[in-house]
Order: structure tokens, then C-alpha cells, then sequence
């Protein structure tokens, strides 16, 4: 991965964690707001924060559980690979002396 690459990455996730922790906080403060009826455009705020973080909630746990998923397959495959790659004379500690 280049320099650049981790950075955008690194910036994705704060921008990310700075939109829930936003969201999160505006519902807190504005939950006991004086609600004005139907039209209440801070109702209608609320309920855009909490699709939102139950939307983003969704995509993280996808993303989680692809990668455990992942993980887990990639794990039962490659200690087969790693296996054959360690059973040389040099790891077996063969002494070729003639």
C-alpha cells in the first residue's frame, strides 16, 4: 500500500467516526426538543441521524463479518501452504557433511 493510499484510508475512517459520533450527539441534545407537530423539521433531522447511523451500523457490521469471514477461510488454507514451505533441511537442521 502507498503512503497515499493509507492516508485516504486513515482520513475516510475519521470523517466516518466523526459523522456517527455527530449524529449520535445531535440526538442526544436535541431529544427532549419542543416538538411543533407533523412539520417539525427537527424531528425530521432526527430521524435522518438515526437511518444514518443505523444504516452505517449495517455497513460496518457487513464489512466486519466479510472479514472475519475472510480471515477465518485464509487461516485454514494458508497453514497448509506455510507447512510445506518449512520443511527444508535448513529448518529441519540437516547437517550435509560429506
Amino acid at each position: 500500500m502507498t503512503k497515499k493510499f493509507r492516508f485516504m484510508v486513515r482520513l475516510l475512517a475519521v470523517v466516518l467516526a466523526v459523522v456517527m459520533l455527530s449524529s449520535a450527539v445531535y440526538i442526544a441534545v436535541e431529544a427532549d426538543h419542543d416538538c411543533s407537530g407533523d412539520d417539525c423539521a427537527i424531528c425530521r433531522q432526527i430521524s435522518i441521524c438515526e437511518n444514518l447511523l443505523k444504516s452505517l451500523g449495517l455497513a460496518g457490521a457487513a464489512a466486519a463479518i466479510s472479514a472475519a469471514f475472510t480471515y477465518t477461510v485464509c487461516r485454514a488454507i494458508l497453514p497448509r501452504a506455510e507447512m510445506n514451505g518449512t520443511l527444508t533441511l535448513v529448518a529441519l537442521k540437516v547437517k550435509l557433511s560429506n
